[in-house]
């Protein structure tokens, strides 16, 4: 099949000051095994080698479209990309990514011979040598109407527990009809840095006909390194992430659907929030306790175990506010964190320190069980705090997250 002319795709790269990376990622969509695609580089003003680059690549290969314009974010260059796009099936690379050589191919078998609107792979989370193979949450296959609604739209964002993906809302590695997409695709306020993705296809997935759902991962997504959008706290990520849920969550209310789709966006939108509780949380340093582990009291000497995001901005906000003593950050991959030049310790090492509780910064529930379990062999579990869902849905919660509506 890779050699026949089939229906011309379209590929839209966002790309934004990703010079080590984006001959890569060009390199894999043009020996792509299915041939007949439309390559759209969306140059969103970089500053480094970028530009250059794009050009280069476009004297090469006729089936490349460059597109340089001012710097307006993620969200206006890929509409800026399906703008300039002709194809009727789209799909998203990000410039700092990859992807597999039959990737489009086996994704336009599986539309073409199910009469699929949107196809979804699996993704590999690249993080320097690390490379960890990641499906969503459903069993691989065909789901027709009912079966999206009996099956899929119940869990789609959030499948039963704090946090647990359903299907992840990335827009790159699922293949769309352009017409279901585009709408949405527009739809997304340009001002959003983050959720920018769900705005977009959890709304795609709600009005599709029918979804196919694949096993295999096709698709390399890199944690490190540079990127369009940086994860860190802002002054107005509270705002931005409020202008995300009311926007969506209006949307959704008006589909009076049955899914219980508006309580999985809040639990989305808590997700973002809660990391960047410092911007996000109205009267947080006026809590006897650091949310959202009540039983971590004021002025505590602690331990925090992980360091992605959530870890990483909670001990960044820790040491700024003194709120609670930091005596050390733990986390099992400590070689490679410091080896980034972070001072992080192997968890084997706690023993050796006086502390007072010990807090698991994960957002996931299925990780905040096994490292609670894990701990809780070797040191009291009494000392070891997980984040409190009751308290986290909470009233009062919602209220100061500015997510509340009477």
């Amino acid at each position: 099949m890779g050699n026949k002319m089939n229906e011309l795709i379209s590929i839209i790269v966002p790309i934004y000051n990703v010079e080590l990376c984006i001959k890569e990622c060009i390199e894999s969509i043009i020996h792509q095994t299915y041939r007949n695609l439309e390559i759209i580089l969306v140059d969103d003003g970089s500053t480094d080698g970028c530009h250059g680059i794009c050009d280069e690549y476009a004297a090469m290969d006729n089936r490349i479209v460059v597109v340089h314009k001012q710097n307006e974010g993620l969200v206006r260059a890929r509409k800026s990309g399906l703008n300039k796009a002709t194809a009727d099936i789209i799909c998203y690379v990000d410039g700092d990514d990859w992807i597999e050589p039959d990737m489009l191919e086996k994704m336009y078998t599986r539309m073409k011979d199910n009469q699929a609107d949107v196809v979804i792979c699996g993704r590999y989370e690249e993080n320097g040598s690390n490379s960890k193979r990641t499906n969503h949450n459903f069993k691989s296959g065909l789901y027709d109407k009912p079966q999206l609604k009996s099956i899929i739209y119940p869990k789609m964002i959030e499948g039963g527990s704090f946090f647990t993906w359903g299907i992840m809302p990335n827009v790159w590695d699922k293949l769309y009809r352009r017409s279901l997409l585009e709408p949405f695709q527009m739809m997304v306020d340009d001002e959003i840095v983050m959720g920018e993705d769900a705005a977009c296809v959890y709304p795609c997935l709600l009005n599709a006909n029918s979804i196919y759902i694949m096993d295999e991962c096709f698709y390399h997504y890199r944690q490190s390194g540079n990127s369009m959008i940086k994860a860190d706290a802002r002054r107005n990520d509270g705002e931005l992430i409020r202008r995300l849920y009311f926007s969506v969550n209006d949307y959704f209310m008006e589909l009076h659907n049955p899914y219980n789709i508006c309580e999985q966006w809040l639990d989305y939108i808590l997700f973002l929030m809660i990391p960047r509780m410092e911007n996000t949380y109205k009267g947080l340093e006026d809590l006897p306790f650091l949310f959202p582990f009540p039983n971590v009291k004021k002025g505590d000497h602690i331990i925090i175990y992980g360091m992605g995001t959530y870890g990483h901005l909670l001990s960044k906000y820790v040491l700024k506010s003194g709120f609670c003593e930091l005596v050390a950050v733990a986390d099992q991959n400590y070689q490679a964190l410091n080896q980034q030049g972070l001072s992080v310790i192997a968890p084997e090492k706690i023993n050796t320190l006086q502390y007072d509780a010990i807090v698991i910064a994960s957002s996931f529930a299925a990780t905040r069980d096994s490292i609670y379990n894990s701990l809780g062999t070797f040191y009291p579990k009494e000392k070891i705090h997980v984040m409190d869902e009751e308290l986290i849905r909470s009233k009062e919660t919602l209220e100061a997250f500015g997510l509340y509506r009477k």
